[in-house]
């Protein structure tokens, strides 16, 4: 069995040096040995993932995280939290598998987080892979399919189109995306900063539904309004006709 700690330092060794013989010389005869054999069953990763046996604590959907628990879980997707790309994916499982013994998310207690990371690093790495790709997948189902243009986007078909230039983007732009995550919250919360603890604690079985009837709800007022500026706009023509 290959751990996510092997995997883990094995990418590391070869964004920096790139030599995976010489990251395997370094190891001691046996663990050389034994990693050399592990490897054969484990890598490429994507073909022999490993479902693992107990999944207690392991949120492999999008609607068994509380809203904070998603939110740095999104941040790490898109890039906004910046970390080294060998650690993006142990920031990940960090969050989707929690501790046994919690009923409910807390990343504050130190010494609990401490102990998650270290039993998540001995776990079987093919097993870990397992949980990201059935996150992902899952994810992207609920993101972009049942509750598509909630929180993203659709992605257009830009397969017949010429390779267009990057969009310049406006201060609007910038600070709408710098606090994309912040405003929603703050809707939810009707803008109470007192209340902003209990909506990071929301459970997005319950997130989810609201602002998918909130994102429904503004694309029919914003429609009633072109609608209602255009027969101001006919109005005002047909008088100066």
């Amino acid at each position: 069995m290959i751990s996510l700690r092997q995997h883990i330092d094995l990418m590391q060794h070869i964004l920096s040096e790139g030599d995976i013989n010489d990251h395997i010389n370094k190891m001691r005869p046996l663990e050389a040995l034994d990693f050399v054999r592990s490897s054969k069953d484990t890598y490429p990763i994507e073909d022999n993932t490993l479902k693992p046996r107990d999944l207690r604590s392991v949120s492999l959907g999008i609607d068994s995280l509380v809203l904070g628990q998603f939110i740095m879980i999104e941040q790490i997707i898109t890039g906004k939290t910046k970390l080294p790309d060998h650690l993006v994916d142990l920031e990940l499982l960090k969050l989707i598998c929690r501790p046994h013994h919690h009923t409910e998310f807390d990343n504050e207690n130190i010494a609990d987080e401490k102990k998650n990371e270290q039993r998540i690093l001995n776990m079987d790495v093919r097993e870990c892979y397992w949980i990201l790709t059935e996150f992902i997948k899952r994810r992207e189902n609920t993101l972009f399919k049942d509750f598509a243009g909630v929180f993203y986007d659709a992605p257009e078909d830009t397969e017949d189109e010429e390779e267009s230039e990057p969009e310049e983007k406006t201060s609007d732009m910038l600070f709408n995306q710098q606090w994309y995550w912040y405003s929603i919250v703050r809707m939810l919360a009707n803008e109470d900063i007192t209340r902003y603890g209990e909506i990071y604690m929301l459970r997005m079985s319950t997130v989810l539904p609201e602002m998918s009837y909130l994102a429904q709800r503004n694309k029919i007022e914003s429609a009633k309004q072109r609608q209602s500026q255009a027969m101001r706009k006919l109005k005002i023509k047909k008088r100066l006709q």
